[in-house]
This record gives structure tokens, sequence and C-alpha cells, in this order.
């Protein structure tokens, strides 16, 4: 599973991060001043995130530019890729939000950032 961070105006500015990141994305799209550096080595300053959004294509191994259509959407559904993605999403934003008061929760994994805040 991966996670679009959009960096631009243009449908090719965006980065792919993994899902155990997406808290990172997060916290630095929260505090727009804050620079944070991804596992694949990608560094980026908060403000420069225009939106984080679910990477569909990225995630089923498909290309990049391909427009989805409705039968991409329907082997998503069946794969359940769209509820994962979405609670990756939701359980990442809750992280970066309660990270507020434990910041280097941002520096592990989502998993395990996920089981010490959310206990």
């Amino acid at each position: 599973m991966v996670i679009k961070l959009i960096t631009g105006f243009r449908q090719e500015q965006y980065l792919i991060i993994v899902n155990e990141e997406a808290h990172k994305g997060y916290y630095l799209f929260m505090h727009p001043e804050e620079r944070g550096i991804f596992n694949n080595g990608v560094a980026l300053i908060g403000k420069n995130i225009q939106g984080i959004e679910p990477a569909y294509n990225e995630t089923m191994g498909w290309n990049p530019s391909h427009q989805l259509d409705d039968d991409d959407w329907n082997d998503i559904r069946q794969h359940g890729v769209d509820k994962e993605l979405q609670d990756v999403l939701s359980e990442a934003k809750q992280v970066a939000q309660l990270a507020e008061k434990s910041p280097e929760m941002i520096m592990k994994p989502l998993s395990e950032a996920k089981r010490l805040l959310l206990k």
C-alpha cells in the first residue's frame, strides 16, 4: 500500500510514500514550516504538500498515468484496496494529531506509533 503526497498543481507533481510513513506526511501537512525526510530519501517541507490521497494505481501495480475506469474501480473494491487505503489515511491523520504531544512518534512506523498512541 502506498500513499500519494501531492506537491503541485500539475497531474505529475506528487510523491509516493509507503503507508507506514503516512502519518509523517500528515504531520508535515499540519506543520507547514517543518521539514521531513522519508525512508525513500525524499526530503520535503510541509508547506509543499498540497494534499494527501490514496495512490490506487501504484498500489494495484498499474501504470501511474493509467486513467481508472469502471472495471478498475470494481477491481479495487473487490480486493478491498479502497477500504484499506482509507483506513490507513484515517489512522495516519489521527496519529499525526496525537503526535503533537509526542513528536518523536513521527519517526516510528505508523503501525508502531498507532499502537503506542492509541492505547
